[in-house]
């Protein structure tokens, strides 16, 4: 695939070579300190590298996708002070529109450019921080080229979208020690904060069984069969001749267009995400982990379920089940896509039940339970164990924002103090990997048995082989997971 992108680098200087030649003028530039306190903003970024940030100087960022996630993204950014966006970019030009993604990054920065290649916004050098948020199996490749340029790096989760690229992006960010930020930002909400130091506080006892679960109420019909090239209703064959379907694609294997595969929906197909659990569970299994010892590793892993209810063309379960086992405790994930039930939580004061909501992550201990989720915690004492933990509740205020605000914040601060931000790659690396652990048995058809050394299922048993190939399938159709990326 030859695209615009590397036309243009074959006419530009070697970024590298000009990181040296700013290094070594960053270093002369210490000795007129005053100067370049007063020089102009785009003057200064265009001496030093994108690391060295004054303590009040703007954060220049560039974004890498701006669908829905995208958008909500750059909204956090154009809500702070600090933060600017310069570039954005996406594969459906109507994203960049005035009236999506454009108009918002305009109504802060009337020249915010706009990109078809991600490649164009890293090579941009007056972009300090890039935000990725496109669909699952394009986020390995962009933190591999911001890394390498030396760009901080906020990435939506889940990390990737096999363990070989986690293995990739969490070594490389490493190696080169750019910050990174996941995109879990429930971590920074005060209720999972307050929920997680009663469960490692030994409120609830000791925890032997945590669940995490979303449901959902599709309809039986579900996304439907998608419509092809050829068959796209009439307000639907524009966005198609817009779309690069190849490049979209990337490096999975190239299938005919279908309109399920491309916006949202392509979180339903293996090929590009895990369903439920990579996209949720994400979020449910984090706090989880976190809660019970982050450094934790699992000892098996067992899955159940199918497509048994839609009458769809995804390629992920409607319906499953994920235990994984640790040392001293074991974890569960539950899905159901056709109907949303939860039990009754509670009797509110005027007699009327209040249900659970449909995703939430419970922790059984021998003195109580407690549930939380993006609204609040709820700790429900048990009778039968010694004393009982008293009843304890918070309620969230404004959840999207007492969430995003600080994880956002948390970004900023580690851009300048160049520290570990709350979810750094070690951190969604591992909530990621017991994901793909869970879709990988999923598809295998057996238990499996982790090795945490080698970041790959032990055995030699079929299921065993099914899993390490999924987790481990290799980049196609020119791309690599080492550099130079791309090798047509």
């Amino acid at each position: 695939m030859s695209t615009k992108y590397d036309q243009q680098k074959q006419q530009e200087v070697s970024r590298r070579g000009f990181m040296r030649d700013a290094m070594a003028v960053a270093a002369g530039a210490g000795m007129a300190a005053g100067a370049a306190k007063t020089a102009r903003a785009d003057v200064y970024k265009s001496i030093l590298p994108s690391t060295v940030l004054g303590a009040n100087e703007i954060i220049r960022t560039g974004h890498i996708g701006v669908g829905g996630m995208g958008r909500a993204d750059l909204k956090f950014t154009l809500m702070r002070d600090d933060m600017m966006p310069i570039a954005i970019c996406d594969l459906y030009p109507k994203q960049l529109a005035d009236d999506r993604a454009g108009g918002m990054a305009k109504s802060k920065n009337p020249n915010v450019t706009t990109h078809h290649d991600f490649r164009e916004i890293i090579d941009n050098k007056d972009v300090d921080a890039v935000v990725i948020a496109t669909p699952d199996h394009w986020h390995c490749l962009p933190v591999l080229y911001a890394a390498d340029a030396g760009k901080d790096i906020y990435c939506e989760k889940p990390l990737s979208t096999t363990l070989a690229e986690a293995n990739a992006m969490m070594k490389k960010i490493a190696d080169t020690k750019v910050v990174f930020q996941g995109g879990t930002m429930q971590r920074s909400g005060e209720q999972f904060q307050q929920a997680v130091e009663l469960v490692r506080s030994g409120y609830i006892g000791k925890v032997a069984h945590v669940e995490t679960y979303i449901h959902d109420d599709e309809p039986i019909t579900g996304i439907g069969m998608g419509s092809d090239a050829d068959n796209l209703e009439k307000d639907q064959k524009v966005p198609y001749s817009l779309v690069d379907w190849n490049f979209h694609q990337g490096w999975v294997e190239h299938k005919p267009f279908n309109s399920n595969r491309w916006i949202y929906n392509f979180r339903w197909f293996l090929d590009y995400s895990g369903g439920k659990i990579t996209d949720w569970g994400a979020h449910l299994i984090d706090i989880a982990i976190w809660a019970m010892g982050q450094e934790k590793q699992p000892k098996t892993v067992v899955a159940t379920g199918g497509k048994y209810i839609l009458q769809d063309n995804r390629t992920t379960p409607d319906t499953l089940e994920v235990l994984w086992e640790f040392e001293d405790y074991t974890m569960s994930f539950k899905n159901r896509v056709w109907n949303e039930f939860v039990p009754i939580a509670r009797v509110s004061d005027s007699g009327k039940p209040v249900p659970w909501g449909p995703h939430g992550i419970v922790f059984h201990g021998t003195l109580g339970t407690l549930r939380v989720d993006r609204g609040g915690y709820q700790v429900y004492p048990v009778q039968n164990n010694g004393k009982p933990a008293e009843e304890k509740s918070f309620q969230a205020d404004e959840p999207e924002l007492t969430m995003n605000h600080p994880h956002w914040q948390n970004f900023a601060d580690c851009i300048r103090s160049r520290e570990r931000c709350i979810c750094d790659a070690p951190v969604i690396g591992q909530t990621t990997t017991l994901c793909h652990m869970g879709t990988a048995a999923y598809v295998s058809g057996g238990k499996l048995r982790w090795n945490a050394e080698i970041r790959k299922f032990d055995g030699d048993d079929a299921a065993t082989q099914r899993a390490n190939e999924f987790a481990y399938r290799p980049y196609l159709n020119g791309w690599s997971l080492e550099a130079p990326y791309y090798r047509a």
